[in-house]
């Protein structure tokens, strides 16, 4: 995991100028976040008497985890075993936790466990939030990366062991997001793109699929690395975000290579994300172009809300049929 002690350096280079903190990777905005963050702990353990631990977002913000924009806050979390412990400061909201509580301490401050942080959650949203963060954790980035997809069940299993068979019904959004989340994702649009898919009746696509060229192509661009695809088709459906639109010649290349590879690209932007209406569009032309590359068509399953997308299961392995 990444140093505390590079968070100034960073912090101080992506301030130089307006444009940098735009340009920015996500690498450098979580640790100027984790940064801000564990200084506003600092302070906020300094106002109380007694040792704090602090949990959700604020947790998951002190170990550079991304964090959702729909259950993000401003405000600081604390974790405390009882009503009674509650800290009457402002600015701050505690969390009533009964259950065990695994935590980690970094420069002085305690938080609770981001497989934990994660599991706190399943009470307070909705089974869309859960999987992305589930996919937060488990980043393609090592230095973002907590744990495989077998270390959080795990991690969950002996949660729930531990809690009791009572409680098991509690945390079945837990349960539920386990199956719809994948290892080494890069961004939450791209959860998102996956998810659509699914929903609409199409397989899971793989995730970060490794491209791997001929021998013709420079040492360099030996393999690419595909945000979703259909290898049996040869199809790439890939999110452009902002960073794009600044690197156009490279972007140009990549395509071109993947073209020379025989695989058809599908881009998206995020107004393909933004409705119902546009993401049904999506599906429809991410079919066609599966249609196009096996010669045949393609029987879809009909669409599925989330938890029956993960009541249904379907996997990676379905065929294209």
């Amino acid at each position: 995991m990444i140093e505390v002690r590079q968070c100034s350096m960073l912090v101080q280079r992506s301030l130089k100028s307006r444009s940098a903190e735009f340009f920015e990777s996500t690498r450098t905005r979580l640790i100027r976040m984790r940064a801000v963050t564990l200084q506003r702990c600092l302070m906020t353990q300094s106002r109380c008497s007694k040792p704090l631990v602090f949990g959700q977002e604020t947790a998951l913000k002190l170990m550079c985890v991304e964090v959702p924009s729909e259950i993000d806050a401003d405000e600081i979390t604390v974790v405390v075993p009882r009503p009674s412990d509650r800290p009457r400061l402002e600015g701050v909201r505690a969390m009533v936790w009964s259950h065990e509580l695994p935590t980690a301490t970094i420069d002085g401050i305690t938080c609770v466990a981001p497989s934990m942080a994660w599991i706190m959650y399943a009470r307070k949203v909705g089974l869309r939030e859960m999987v992305l963060l589930g996919d937060a954790l488990m980043r393609r980035d090592t230095e973002l990366k907590w744990y495989s997809i077998g270390q959080l069940k795990s991690e969950f299993v002996n949660f729930i062991q531990a809690a009791g068979v009572g409680d098991r019904s509690r945390f079945q959004k837990c349960a539920q997001a386990l199956k719809l989340v994948r290892e080494n994702t890069d961004s939450f649009p791209e959860t998102l793109l996956r998810l659509t898919l699914m929903q609409h009746g199409l397989p899971c696509p793989q995730v970060n699929y490794c491209l791997e060229l001929s021998s013709g192509i420079e040492p360099r661009d030996e393999r690419l690395f595909l945000d979703l695809a259909y290898p049996q088709a040869r199809v790439a459906v890939e999110y452009d975000g902002q960073q794009h639109a600044w690197q156009w010649n490279h972007d140009r290349r990549r395509l071109k290579t993947i073209g020379d590879a025989h695989w058809v690209h599908v881009a998206v932007r995020s107004d393909d994300l933004r409705s119902e209406e546009s993401r049904a569009e999506l599906a429809a032309s991410v079919v066609d172009r599966l249609e196009c590359q096996l010669g045949r068509r393609i029987r879809l399953g009909k669409f599925l809300s989330l938890p029956r997308l993960a009541a249904a299961d379907r996997r990676l392995g379905s065929d294209l049929r």
